[in-house]
C-alpha cells in the first residue's frame, strides 16, 4: 500500500491557499483587515463548536430500574400482603393474604383477613392486588389466578392453593385521590365507636376512642398519633398499636370529627363524618395504620350544635 506524502500535501496547501490569502490581506486597508480577521475568527470558532458537537460521544441512556422478574417469588420472600377479590370485581375486596409457598404448578396463600372468601369455591377466578411494582412492560399491581383448593372451617378460611399467575396488569383501585398530610398542625381528628343512628351529638361529650392532634389532655397516649392521608372517600391515621388493636376491629362503625384549617378564612372549620374501618396494618411494631372509609357526612342542624343531620355519601 502506497504511503501518503504528508509533506507534499502541506506544501500544496501553503502554495494554493495560505500564500494567496496572505497576498490578498496585504492589499486590504487596515480597517477592513480587522473586520476580515474578526469574521475569520468567528467562523473558526463556529467550525470548532460544530466539530465538537459531531465528534463528542453520545450520552448513554439511563434505563429505568426494573422490578423483580419473578414477582411471585419476590412476594413470598418479602411477605407482601395482597388484597383478594373475585376477578372482574376488584373493588369488592373479600380478604387479604400472603404467599407462603411457590411451586411450578401452584401457590399456597395464607389468609390473614376474611371478609367473604368463604363464599368462593374451587375453580373460581381471583384477582390478587399488591402495591405497584415496575415491570419491563410498565407498572403492575395485580395478577389473576384460579382456586385449586380452599380450606374453611365454620365460615372462616385459613388457606388456599392457587394456580400460577395468569396475567399481570394495572387496575385502578382508588376512586378518590389521596392527599398526604405533611403538616399535622392544620388538621385535628377525633374518632368514636358508634353508628349514625341518632341525630343527637351527645357522643361528642365522650372521651374519643382515638384522637389525632386534638390536644385533649384526657386522651393520654394519643399525642404521637398522626394523620397519614385524607381524601373525599376516607382518612388514614397512624397510631400506637396498643391504642388501635385494643379498641378497633375491621368493619367497626365510627363517628368522626375533623377540624381542618381554612387558609382563606384563617379559622379551623369542623367537618362531621360516619364511617367504617376498612384496614388495620401494623407497620413496624410501633405504628398501626388504620384506614377509615367515609359512609355518611354530617351537618349541624342548629347553632347550639345539639343535632346533626346525616346524609349518605
Amino acid at each position: 500500500m502506497e504511503k501518503i506524502n504528508f509533506q507534499y500535501i502541506i506544501d500544496l496547501i501553503q502554495a494554493e491557499v495560505v500564500r494567496p490569502v496572505e497576498k490578498f490581506l496585504t492589499t486590504l486597508p487596515q480597517e477592513t483587515l480587522y473586520l476580515v480577521l474578526s469574521a475569520a475568527g468567528l467562523l473558526a470558532l463556529l467550525a470548532a463548536i460544530f466539530a465538537f458537537m459531531l465528534l463528542r460521544p453520545k450520552p448513554k441512556k439511563r434505563h429505568k430500574p426494573q422490578g423483580p422478574r419473578d414477582f411471585v417469588q419476590f412476594f413470598q420472600n418479602s411477605g407482601t400482603i395482597m388484597d383478594i377479590a373475585a376477578a372482574g370485581e376488584h373493588e369488592n375486596v373479600l380478604g387479604r393474604g400472603v404467599l407462603t409457598a411457590v411451586k411450578p404448578d401452584h401457590m399456597r396463600v395464607e389468609i390473614i383477613e376474611e371478609n367473604g372468601i368463604a363464599r368462593l369455591s374451587p375453580t373460581a377466578e381471583l384477582i390478587l392486588m399488591f402495591p405497584p411494582e415496575q415491570s419491563a412492560a410498565g407498572k403492575v399491581n395485580s395478577f389473576r389466578s384460579t382456586i385449586n383448593t380452599i380450606e374453611c372451617e365454620t365460615g372462616d378460611c385459613g388457606r388456599m392453593t392457587l394456580t400460577p399467575p395468569v396475567k399481570f396488569s394495572l387496575v385502578k383501585r382508588r376512586r378518590h385521590k389521596r392527599k398526604r398530610v405533611i403538616d399535622q398542625q392544620f388538621i385535628r381528628v377525633k374518632l368514636w365507636l358508634g353508628k349514625p343512628d341518632s341525630d343527637d351529638t351527645t357522643f361528642t361529650d365522650r372521651i374519643p376512642d382515638l384522637a389525632v392532634n386534638s390536644y385533649d389532655p384526657r386522651s393520654s397516649g394519643h399525642e404521637d398519633n398522626q394523620v397519614i392521608n385524607i381524601s373525599n372517600g376516607g382518612i388514614g391515621v397512624g397510631a400506637s398499636p396498643v391504642l388501635v388493636e385494643s379498641k378497633f376491629n375491621i368493619d367497626d362503625d365510627v363517628l368522626i370529627s375533623i377540624f381542618m384549617f381554612n387558609f382563606r378564612q384563617k379559622v379551623f372549620k369542623p367537618y362531621w363524618y360516619a364511617g367504617k374501618i376498612r384496614s388495620m396494618e401494623n407497620m413496624n411494631g410501633q405504628t398501626c395504620r388504620m384506614g377509615v372509609e367515609f359512609t355518611r357526612s354530617g351537618k349541624m342542624r342548629d347553632e347550639n350544635e345539639q343535632n346533626i343531620d346525616w346524609a349518605k355519601i
